[in-house]
């Protein structure tokens, strides 16, 4: 097996915050990592000179390479090395077209700057960000057979899809002197000697990669000191202060996507605070369900929210006041006043909202392909078609006959203004009786679904694990349990006075100034009670609260690439370490690497996990050195990174089960008690 890096970055860019290269760090990097071969891929850029001087230093195999900014995602470019002449004028190419940050080439303009694809070495990012999708890699044909993932966990997730591409591993590092830690991200291959040909070759087939070279995709390197551990379950042993949490640090600082659960950070301290804090999780959480609870009734108050119910009722009494005079007093009234259009009414214009979102409904249908052939089953596709023809052209005569009422209506008003500047007879106020009527209407809907929607019931009641999460509905006691679910600087005395009178409670919440968003009033009109049920139906406990915690915490983890506790039990009981934690730990463990630091047996031993790591601190001539021995469960011992080795069994035995005569005494107590 040979071990690769081919994405190393040596030239900053537009893309790179600036750096230096340093020979003597590449150099270092190679010869702790024990590297076979590198390339060198900047980002759209070549720079041949130092290429050629990095060759000649490294003493392993170096190919030249370009990092290209293709269709919004990246694509590594890599050449054999032996032509570097026409390779450094293609790469000139790619960097004028690539100055600043966001731009980027088209599959044609790739395709004719490089060429025969074929003699390249393409790798995308796959699994990584910025991501090339699916259609520009078919485009690019089978010329690109690897991708490059960001993490063990997508590495085994491509090795285990058959309609995935081979999975690479890179560091994607910066070669500077001030380089933290030496990168532990690459990838094996199996293949006899080190060649451009012989790479590409292993990079089509995934059973010649591996994140391992003994172990295949069993182990993956954590740490510049060499420590290897399972893509699946890990679980870390020691003494008190021998080095476990400095061990979980050290892997978080070399993957800052893996979710770290620090010791003690779930356990409730102060009961006041810890209910505030678990109230105010559970809210977040459970927005969505609010939101989607919500959005009848704050759809009804975004068409109501703009309605004057007083200035319409002013408007009517003007409108009847000033008809009233004008057949009143009729000797006043002259050529101008008995003209028909002086008293006309305009025009009604309705929308057309209900019209477009049918035509949208309908479009949706049409162009639906993942349930197409249920749609088919119901509905042919030529009559949808026919239907959706129809529609708009039934829009389009509505909509024209909408605009010539209005350039009537427009027209009337002009020649009416007209008129009744030149007679002596009463004014009739214009009104819009439709749309007043319409108004009252609206404002029983509201009236009707507020109180619908703050009547007390369970509105959700969804199970997690032994807990039932569920959530409440119903009116508001209070002005502050309003101001406690806004959470802003804002008064709700005034508008609480008028709180079971919808409309009246919307027109003084507008009062309620900035503080207030539009996109909030619903939340003041229902209150959503979020609580979390024990097995028994009763409120979670202090204790059971932290239970739900730390398992939400764990099943939160299956975003990110590698999950890290930090003894677990120090916070819970055995039962529900054993039947709860434990199995969802081993389940996460299926899909991504789990790292567990305890000195728990229950944790340590009942969880069967796929590796060990053992934790050691020792004084060497005054000075603290960490020490960590490695291995599998079954074997005998455990192997130091020095090769040195200690019994799995005292391990085992001094870290689980307090020495093995503790464990023995134990288990002669609970066999006489049995018996």
């Amino acid at each position: 097996m040979k071990k690769i890096d081919l994405h190393i970055h040596t030239k900053s860019s537009v893309l790179d915050s600036d750096f230096e290269f340093c020979q003597a760090k590449l150099n270092q990097y190679i010869e702790v990592a024990a590297l076979d071969c590198i390339a060198i891929t900047n980002h759209n850029l070549f720079d041949r000179a130092q290429f050629e001087d990095i060759r000649e230093q490294v003493g392993i195999p170096a190919l030249p390479g370009i990092e290209v900014n293709l269709e919004k995602g990246q694509i590594l470019v890599i050449s054999d090395g032996y032509e570097l002449h026409s390779f450094d004028e293609a790469c000139e190419k790619v960097s004028v077209k690539c100055r600043s940050s966001g731009d980027w080439i088209t599959v044609a303009e790739f395709q004719e700057i490089f060429g025969d694809l074929s003699s390249y070495l393409l790798i995308p990012h796959y699994d990584k960000k910025p991501p090339i999708d699916d259609k520009t890699i078919a485009e690019l044909g089978p010329d690109v057979s690897a991708g490059e993932v960001s993490s063990p966990k997508k590495f085994i997730y491509c090795i285990k899809n058959t309609d995935r591409l081979v999975p690479v591993y890179f560091s994607d590092s910066r070669m500077k002197s001030s380089l933290a830690a030496l990168p532990v991200r690459q990838t094996y291959i199996d293949c006899h000697e080190v060649s451009f040909k012989a790479i590409k070759e292993c990079l089509r087939d995934k059973n010649k990669v591996a994140l391992s070279p003994a172990d295949g995709n069993k182990l993956f390197q954590v740490l510049e000191t060499g420590l290897q551990i399972s893509t699946g379950l890990n679980v870390v042993l020691g003494d008190r202060s021998s080095g476990k949490s400095y061990t979980l640090d050290k892997i978080k600082a070399q993957f800052p996507r893996a979710y770290h659960i620090e010791q003690f950070a779930l356990v409730a301290r102060d009961e006041v605070e810890d209910e505030k804090k678990f109230n105010t999780y559970l809210s977040q959480k459970q927005g969505l369900f609010s939101k989607e609870y919500l959005a009848g009734l704050q759809k009804v108050i975004e068409d109501v929210v703009d309605i004057d119910l007083e200035g319409d009722d002013r408007e009517v009494e003007n409108y009847i006041s000033t008809l009233l005079a004008f057949a009143r007093e009729t000797e006043k009234h002259d050529s101008f006043s008995k003209a028909k259009i002086y008293s006309e009414d305009a025009f009604s214009e309705r929308d057309q909202k209900g019209l477009q979102t049918l035509i949208n409904s309908t479009k949706n249908l049409i162009s639906n392909v993942e349930f197409a052939g249920i749609i088919k089953n119901h509905i042919e596709r030529a009559s949808l078609v026919a239907l959706f023809v129809e529609l708009i052209r039934t829009y389009e005569a509505r909509e024209q006959i909408r605009l010539k009422k209005r350039w009537v209506n427009d027209l009337t008003k002009s020649i009416k203004a007209q008129l009744q500047l030149r007679s002596a007879a009463p004014k009739i106020a214009d009104i819009d009786l439709y749309q007043i009527a319409l108004n009252k209407i609206k404002i029983r809907k509201l009236n009707v679904v507020a109180k619908i929607a703050r009547n007390p019931h369970t509105a959700l009641k969804r199970q997690k694990r032994g807990f039932s999460i569920v959530a409440n509905v119903g009116p508001f006691r209070g002005a502050g349990e309003i101001k406690n679910v806004i959470k802003r600087q804002a008064t709700f005395s005034n508008a609480f006075t008028q709180y079971d009178e919808p409309y009246r409670f919307l027109q003084e919440l507008k009062k309620v100034g900035s503080a207030l968003e539009q996109a909030d009033f619903a939340k003041c009109f229902v209150k959503i009670d979020y609580r979390i049920l024990n097995k028994d139906g009763f409120n979670a406990s202090g204790g059971e609260r932290s239970e739900f915690f730390l398992l939400d915490k764990i099943e939160s983890a299956n975003e990110h690439d590698m999950l890290l506790i930090d003894e677990p039990e120090s916070s819970f009981d055995n039962n529900f370490l054993n039947d709860d934690v434990n199995t969802i730990i081993k389940d996460i463990s299926k899909n991504m690497p789990v790292v567990v630091v305890t000195h728990n047996s229950t944790v340590g031993a009942s969880i069967k996990p796929d590796y060990l790591i053992y934790a050691n601190k020792k004084i060497v001539e005054g000075e603290v050195v960490w020490e960590t021995f490695s291995g599998y469960p079954t074997s005998k011992s455990l192997v130091s990174l020095e090769g040195r080795e200690t019994s799995t069994w005292e391990v085992l035995m001094g870290n689980l089960e307090a020495g093995s005569e503790a464990y023995e005494q134990r288990k002669l107590t609970y066999e006489n008690i049995k018996n």
